[in-house]
């Protein structure tokens, strides 16, 4: 790590004492120069200021981006990749990143190293805040097939050390895996955790005995919770994140809520485009305070959360979240009873070029209908695609196809389920 990221991580926990007026003032600083910057090299942000009469100067605190219109995966995605990134920045230089969360749009992601360092600092600090310890061992259960073999400099010091196991392996592979490596905290989707704690018994036997679990992606409701900590014997902390914002919030057990990270990113929470009182409802609306890459301003996020009227209990400057919802998947089940996590079917259609939106059904006689809408371009080669990875996946346990359609009508009044079952027990 170098100096200039040690003092980076030193300043980001040392955020977490800092008075609330404090982080707010750091982060209209950090909104400041990124609407700027925005202006002058992004040319999806700049003719969206121009075509509302709105100069960069006019932004100069969170409530002042108001004025600015909200901006939507699928408004992003209509522009070309080259409008939506800054050209003052080499995306040979960037991290990138393909994810479609509840909406079901697939959107290319890119971000400075800087930025995305910086991204991952906020997900370790609220790691740090939970009580995992840096000589701690960890796992990850991650949607990707290929996971991380190599070390990282640090981990030879005994620092940071991490496992990643694809969601892809089957439950036997998982408990062989952690077997060996024995960690002390566990990462991971909740669909993949519950399949994990149904090898609990076995575990155990193995010494694998993880004192805590990390939950993101989608939703813990409590029986879930409930059932997680009693089957492998853990702590559960709840983290709400994204690939476009990092780590939005995480859970604190003393108050009884989840921090917003609002020294990274400035957080809205709306309810017909205003802000919602504390204790209410509203949809998140974002802009990342490290996305110079490829900026995400006023950006909705597809969730909806409540804002708590609490203030923080334990000593920290950061506003409480009451409560997150999230992603709602149901499990893929095989002819044989297994069950499939949903986590590495959105790896399956993200990384597939001309996806513009998709959802998986399973039918109650256990077949899996894909129906996706691709670029005109893509439609037999992207569905040959899909059809080869979803297979990949499930083998013979459940017959794919894939149906290309013209169009995907969403409810508005209804929460959309990129993944969802009519098998008992799915």
């Amino acid at each position: 790590m170098r100096p200039q990221q040690i003092f980076n991580l030193w300043s980001l926990l040392r955020n977490t004492r800092r008075p609330s007026a404090e982080i707010k003032a750091l982060q209209e600083e950090k909104l400041r120069r990124l609407i700027a910057h925005a202006y002058a090299n992004v040319t999806y942000y700049r003719e969206l200021f121009d075509s509302h009469k709105i100069k960069p100067e006019d932004i100069r605190t969170a409530e002042d981006l108001r004025h600015l219109p909200v901006t939507t995966k699928k408004d992003l995605w209509q522009w070309p990749l080259r409008d939506r990134m800054a050209a003052n920045i080499d995306r040979a230089d960037c991290r990138v990143f393909a994810t479609s969360g509840t909406t079901g749009i697939p959107l290319l992601t890119c971000f400075a190293r800087h930025d995305s360092t910086m991204m991952n600092f906020g997900w370790l600090r609220a790691f740090l805040q939970s009580g995992m310890k840096p000589w701690e061992k960890s796992t990850a259960f991650i949607g990707r097939k290929d996971v991380k073999t190599g070390k990282a400099w640090y981990e030879y010091f005994g620092l940071w050390r991490r496992q990643e196991i694809s969601a892809w392996e089957s439950p036997d592979v998982w408990v062989e895996k952690l077997s060996r490596w024995k960690p002390s905290v566990l990462m991971g989707y909740v669909m993949t955790l519950k399949i994990l704690a149904e090898s609990a018994p076995e575990l155990k036997k193995r010494g694998v005995t993880p004192r805590l679990i990390f939950h993101s992606s989608a939703v813990l409701d409590a029986p879930s919770r409930k059932h997680l900590s009693r089957a492998l014997d853990s702590r559960i902390i709840d983290m709400y994140g994204s690939d476009e914002a990092g780590c939005i919030a995480w859970e604190c057990e003393t108050c009884s809520g989840y921090h917003l990270s609002s020294d990274l990113l400035a957080v809205e929470i709306l309810k017909d485009r205003q802000p919602v009182a504390p204790g209410e409802e509203g949809e998140v609306v974002l802009t990342n305070l490290h996305s110079y890459a490829m900026p995400f301003i006023r950006y909705k996020q597809e969730d909806v959360v409540t804002l708590s009227a609490r203030a923080p209990q334990c000593g920290r400057g950061f506003p409480l979240l009451e409560k997150i919802q999230g992603r709602i998947d149901d499990f893929i089940i095989g002819r044989s009873g297994r069950r499939f996590s949903p986590h590495p079917f959105y790896h399956g259609l993200d990384s597939v070029a001309g996806v513009r939106r998709w959802r998986m059904i399973q039918e109650k006689d256990r077949s899996l209908r894909v129906e996706v809408v691709l670029a005109p371009e893509r439609k037999d080669t992207g569905a040959a695609e899909i059809l080869a990875n979803i297979k990949g996946l499930v083998g013979g346990e459940v017959e794919v196809r894939v149906e290309p359609v013209p169009a995907i009508d969403v409810d508005p009044g209804t929460k959309y389920r990129t993944v969802s079952s009519k098998v008992q027990g799915g």
